[in-house]
């Protein structure tokens, strides 16, 4: 074996390693752990052999990198995109009407739980309370100390062959609400 192919069958490993982590690991993979890997390689890579499955996570059709972690694209479909909205409009009129106030997210919220779970609901409600305690690198960056929503709302297929629903019940369980 000469060097040259030493070292693509090394970064062939590194990219196999990286691949199976990211069908696996609860937790969002670093960039630094998996030297010689890009951004862009993964990506073809997954474009070739098509969307990487994680039993939590889902379909993660590609990636891109955000404070040193490969983080999944989420890929919302058409029903949870339209079905999304209205359950926002609801929370943000019960907030108001309820006098309890607080901050309504949509799937663009997302919320750092441990020092590398990062979830993405597509719909959570912060207590007033709890948002006001929140500090600036909590409220505009992964930085600050992890915090969960007081709602959450995952839309997705609970019934039938394509279930998520063990998935689902885990997610909130273990990972929003532990406790």
């Amino acid at each position: 074996m000469t060097a040259a192919n030493g070292k693509k069958k090394d970064h062939e490993d590194v990219l196999a390693r990286l691949v199976r982590d990211l069908k696996s690991k609860k937790t969002l993979c670093r960039v630094k752990d998996y030297a010689g890997v890009s951004l862009e390689q993964l990506n073809q890579h997954v474009k070739k052999i098509g969307p990487l499955v994680h039993p939590t996570l889902g379909e993660q059709p590609c990636f891109f990198v955000d404070e040193g972690r490969f983080v999944p694209f989420r890929m919302v479909v058409f029903g949870r995109s339209v079905i999304g909205p209205y359950i926002c409009k609801v929370l943000l009129q019960w907030a108001a009407w309820s006098g309890h106030g607080g901050r309504v997210t949509n799937a663009q919220g997302e919320y750092v739980l441990d020092d590398t779970t990062l979830r993405v609901p597509d719909v959570a409600y912060v207590s007033r309370d709890d948002a006001r305690q929140l500090n600036e690198a909590q409220g505009w960056t992964r930085g600050g100390e992890p915090f969960a929503p007081t709602l959450v709302v995952e839309i997705d297929t609970l019934t039938g062959p394509h279930s998520k629903l063990d998935a689902l019940d885990h997610k909130m369980r273990i990972e929003y609400f532990p406790h």
